[in-house]
């Protein structure tokens, strides 16, 4: 636990700044293949019940209407 805390108190400004971008990049990823999983989910859900999942532009568009 000293160590992680020598490390923390060792970091400068521009350190900082690298970490925060590091856990921002990481963050849009997750959030990114969270979205890619639940449409693939859908659509894998779609074909399961044999209904035609179709284009994606034209459900949404359907959804305005």
């Amino acid at each position: 636990m000293d160590s992680f805390i020598r490390l923390i108190e060792a970091f400068e400004f521009w350190g900082w700044i690298a970490v925060m971008a590091t856990v921002a990049i990481i963050g849009q990823t997750v959030i990114v293949l969270k979205k890619m999983t639940i449409k693939h989910n859908e659509r894998m859900a779609k074909i399961a019940n044999c209904q035609d999942p179709g284009c994606e532009d034209q459900a949404y568009k359907a959804d305005e209407l």
